[in-house]
C-alpha cells in the first residue's frame, strides 16, 4: 500500500467515524472527481484541446475547464454534448470497488 492509498483509507475511516452525512458527502465528491477524470481522459486520448471540444460541443471552454477540475457537477445533457464529439456516451456500470461503509 502506497502513501496515497493510506491517505484514502484514512479519509474513508474518518468519514465513517463522523457518520452517515460525512460518508454521503465523501461519495458525492468521489463521483464528481471520477466524472472529471473520465472526461479529461477521454478528451486527451482523442488528442483534443478544451478549445476544440468547446467548438465541437457548444459548451464553453471555461465550463469544460471547471468540469475537468471537479469544480462543478455538469447536467447530464451537458455531459452528453461533451462526450458525443469524443465518441463516448454516459452509461451506468456495475461498481466493483468496495463502498465506503
Amino acid at each position: 500500500m502506497n502513501d496515497f492509498d493510506r491517505l484514502i483509507d484514512e479519509i474513508e475511516q474518518d468519514a465513517v467515524a463522523e457518520g452517515p452525512a460525512a460518508v454521503a458527502e465523501l461519495r458525492a465528491l468521489d463521483a464528481r472527481f471520477r466524472l472529471a477524470a473520465e472526461l479529461l481522459a477521454a478528451r486527451t486520448s482523442a488528442h483534443m484541446s478544451q478549445k476544440e471540444l468547446a467548438a465541437r460541443s457548444g459548451v464553453q471552454q471555461a465550463e469544460i475547464s471547471k468540469i475537468e477540475r471537479g469544480e462543478v457537477i455538469p447536467k447530464i445533457s451537458t455531459m452528453d454534448r461533451l462526450l458525443a464529439p469524443l465518441g463516448r456516451r454516459l452509461a451506468v456500470i456495475e461498481d466493483h470497488e468496495p463502498a465506503v461503509a
